[in-house]
């Protein structure tokens, strides 16, 4: 990766896009100095696996579910009051997490920790893609702050265990401290964003989400794209259960996390822009996903030598799928909305792709608990899957650039005479 090509794209950004992508890897160290533990410490206050799942769920379904409300509010009352509301929920969640052995509040804790991720994502992504009209541009900033999430997601977890050998209560405290200067930080520095509060306010937010489901194209896009969600969570799943299946020790998982933020750090920005000046956006997205997809047939491999070696191949395809695909989805979304509800378009699509994470989440490991199921069937529809949406990505978007592309007033019937 050349430096210089980190400083251009820095010194691209406005003074609120360089906020947002600052606030990207903070969101990120702050929420990974404590997630990877919390199971951990669950267990450790004596909560069975039941309990230690409800908490864990809720958290995941206060985010992914409420995104949409998230991203509405945003569009009503300003992407800046989002974000700090936001921050300021999270501060609560990981204060109650840390010093509560309450089941109730941890709860409590569990749910505002979601929620506050609900309210400032959409508005997020939606303050950064306004702030850059232009899609080229647009696409490399979307680089750069996966960039520094990829940073905020290698370094949080090193920071939480290194706390977490001290006591669980100092991971809680020291998350929330993270949001509490973040909070102080966008009070001052973030500019208030300049698009007006949406002014169909007495239409009624469900008015607008049926107009948006109506969006066939946005809704074409959103299907096709939530692939990704299914793909990319098997990091958390899938692919841990069979390193412990294959290798017979669960530690393997380290290598798949490490090579993946590593890759994410040091090859963002070159992936992007080499995506950017050779395939543009469809071939890059339908390449980007089918990467993915065929990433799990590497496990279907046995390399006795060194056992973590699929599983590190596979991390390595995984994640170059993953920074072809994921700075052109974001950067393509405002493509469809209006920009009065560019949180709301934001909203729904993260919503969707949550609950297209939880089904596939879900139905892999109902099938891998399965006695008599192979897996090598599960990798093999995950590559289909990654195809499939490839292929659809691909022709949507070829033929929505070539619908932009075609002079005003001239018809397809008329091309076609």
């Amino acid at each position: 990766m050349r430096l210089h090509h980190i400083t251009h794209d820095w010194h691209l950004l406005s003074a609120a896009g360089r906020v947002l992508v600052f606030n990207s890897f903070s969101f990120n160290l702050g929420f990974y100095m404590l997630l990877p533990y919390l199971a951990e410490h669950l267990q450790n206050l004596g909560f069975d696996g039941w309990y230690i799942g409800l908490i864990i769920g809720l958290r995941v379904l206060s985010q992914q579910g409420l995104f949409l409300v998230g991203g509405t509010l945003g569009d009503r009352f300003g992407y800046k009051r989002m974000i700090l509301w936001g921050c300021a929920v999270r501060i609560v969640g990981f204060f109650l997490l840390g010093v509560s052995d309450s089941f109730s509040v941890i709860l409590l804790g569990a749910f505002c920790t979601g929620f506050a991720g609900a309210l400032f994502t959409p508005s997020s992504q939606a303050y950064l893609s306004s702030e850059y009209p232009e899609p080229s541009e647009r696409q490399r900033v979307f680089a750069l702050q996966n960039l520094a999430k990829e940073a905020g997601m290698l370094i949080g977890p090193l920071i939480g265990l290194t706390l977490f050998n001290v006591s669980f209560s100092w991971v809680g405290l020291s998350a929330a401290c993270v949001f509490c200067l973040l909070f102080v930080l966008q009070w001052h520095y973030l500019p208030k964003d300049s698009h007006p509060p949406s002014s169909t306010a007495q239409q009624g937010f469900l008015h607008d989400w049926w107009l948006m489901l109506k969006h066939k194209a946005f809704m074409n896009f959103v299907l096709a794209a939530s692939v990704y969600q299914i793909l990319f969570h098997q990091l958390y799943l899938a692919i841990p259960h069979q390193a412990k299946v294959q290798t017979g020790t669960p530690s393997v998982i380290t290598w798949v996390f490490m090579v993946s933020s590593f890759m994410g750090v040091l090859l963002q920005l070159p992936v992007s822009r080499w995506v950017d000046e050779t395939l543009g956006v469809a071939k890059g997205m339908g390449i980007g996903m089918a990467l993915m997809g065929s990433a799990f047939l590497f496990l279907n491999l046995h390399f006795e030598p060194w056992l973590p070696l699929p599983f590190v191949l596979c991390a390595m395809l995984l994640s170059a799928g993953s920074m072809m695909v994921y700075p052109l989805i974001g950067a393509y979304v405002p493509r469809f909305a209006e920009p009065a509800k560019l949180a709301s378009y934001y909203g729904l699509h993260a919503c969707i792709g949550g609950f297209f994470a939880f089904a596939g989440n879900w139905g892999a490991g109902w099938l891998l608990d399965l006695p008599d199921f192979h897996s090598g069937w599960l990798w093999l529809t995950f590559a289909v899957l990654g195809s499939l949406s490839g292929i659809g990505l691909f022709v949507q978007v070829s033929q929505q650039e070539r619908s932009e592309q075609q002079p005003l007033g001239v018809s397809n019937d008329s091309i076609a005479d």
